[in-house]
């Protein structure tokens, strides 16, 4: 189904797996530069020190007032551009502080307005990846946009550079992107929900927690729950992360320090409890995280106050042909007991 996602999907997946028994910050700066297409490189790592795993209990650095650490909520948003001759697909341009967004809207055969689901990437992963399960939504009458986020992938339409994007720069265009989707032909602002994949899922859960009101419901696929507290344990000194990152077998390609500082101030288990809206959560159980990190999922069911996981046997981390099937089929299901449901 997703032949032409595999490498990509397989390098995030080693990327989120292998942190914890990764070299600290502070070697990365000597470290040579490896940033190919501006894709994760996959790294063969044994992961047998158990000991170099982060913990589900640790929470944030308690003192970050010496770090520039982003604001999701502090931007302006200007108007969507909007474009393409295709009825069912059209390009979209968001505008978040005068950088640009771009985005792919998949539309249903009809008048609408339609549900419409915005899907969340993962890290360095374009919007295009995402177009099997965008178009499946809208082959069974939900909208979807796909994005690439600000920064986030080498080869984008979108603005900034890699080393200005972070998990709280994801967010803060999604908080873009949900504030333009009035602007769009045939969405139903009224029944939006967000699919987030990986580090998608981590933001999506975010905004998600943050804006309750502004969605119905959240759908999960592997989202690195993980990754805040394997940022913490990989830079312990977070003033010995330099500007850059060059060491792309940290965090999966160059980053930039905000990419290091934004990730180790998040904690977002104490944020599930202020979602109302039902979440769920699909994992793999076969090299991935939800068979290496599960405890970290069990621990969100129990704060989300609605929330179950879904294990997918014989599924990664990147829900590849029959697996991507079976997410999707899950996923639609979510979506159309949502909209059968009176608010």
């Amino acid at each position: 189904m997703r032949s032409v996602k595999n490498r990509v999907h397989a390098a995030i997946a080693a990327l989120l797996l292998c942190m914890p028994v990764l070299t600290g910050c502070a070697d990365s700066s000597s470290a040579p530069a490896s940033q190919a297409d501006s894709e994760p490189a996959v790294t063969e790592t044994v992961t047998t020190a158990a000991e170099s795993e982060p913990a589900a209990e640790s929470e944030a650095p308690s003192d970050l007032s010496q770090y520039e650490i982003t604001d999701p909520f502090q931007y302006t948003v200007g108007e969507p551009e909007i474009s393409g001759d295709l009825e069912q697909r059209k390009n979209v341009f968001f505008d978040r502080d005068g950088l640009k967004i771009y985005g792919q809207l998949h539309l249903p055969e009809g008048e609408g307005p339609f549900p419409t689901v915005i899907i969340v990437s993962g890290q360095t992963a374009s919007y295009d990846y995402y177009t099997d399960e965008a178009e499946t939504f809208a082959e069974n009458g939900i909208a979807a946009l796909t994005f690439d986020c600000i920064g986030a992938v080498g080869r984008s339409q979108s603005s900034g550079e890699i080393t200005d994007y972070s998990v709280l720069t994801e967010a803060k265009d999604l908080n873009a992107v949900l504030d333009s989707m009035g602007k769009l032909p045939k969405v139903d602002t009224g029944k939006l929900f967000l699919w987030g994949h990986s580090l998608g899922g981590l933001v999506s859960t975010y905004i998600g927690c943050s804006r309750p009101d502004d969605i119905c419901g959240l759908m999960l696929a592997e989202p690195s729950f993980v990754y805040p507290d394997a940022a913490r344990a990989l830079c312990p000194d977070l003033s010995e992360v330099p500007d850059v990152v060059t060491d792309t077998r940290m965090f999966g390609s160059v980053v930039g320090k905000i990419f290091v500082t934004d990730m180790a101030s998040l904690d977002i288990f104490s944020m599930m409890p202020d979602c109302d809206r039902d979440a769920e959560i699909y994992l793999g159980t076969v090299d991935c995280l939800g068979s290496g990190y599960h405890e970290y999922f069990e621990r969100a069911v129990t704060l989300f106050p609605s929330a179950k996981i879904v294990d997918l046997e014989g599924a990664d981390h990147y829900f590849q042909h029959e697996d991507g099937e079976r997410l999707m089929e899950k996923s639609l299901a979510f979506v159309k007991a949502h909209l059968d449901t009176p608010e």
